[in-house]
């Protein structure tokens, strides 16, 4: 399974490219772009606390993002 991401500038477009995939059978969501960075984040922590170490790097690449 593979997956597109398209960021929008405002709900009317996040309408109609959810209606477009849903007419041609196609699953599709809204997610906000602030909803995948806590989701990055959180996995790097999840991944620190089952390791001793996270890179400096890696979390500020994250948090630089924003």
């Amino acid at each position: 399974m593979e997956a597109i991401v398209i960021e929008v500038k405002n709900e009317a477009d996040a309408k109609f490219w959810l209606n477009l995939a849903k007419k041609t059978g196609t699953k599709a969501r809204a997610i906000s772009t602030d909803k995948i960075e806590d989701d990055k984040l959180a996995a790097l922590i999840e991944k620190g606390m089952k390791s001793k170490t996270v890179s400096r790097e890696s979390i500020m690449e994250i948090l630089e993002q924003k």
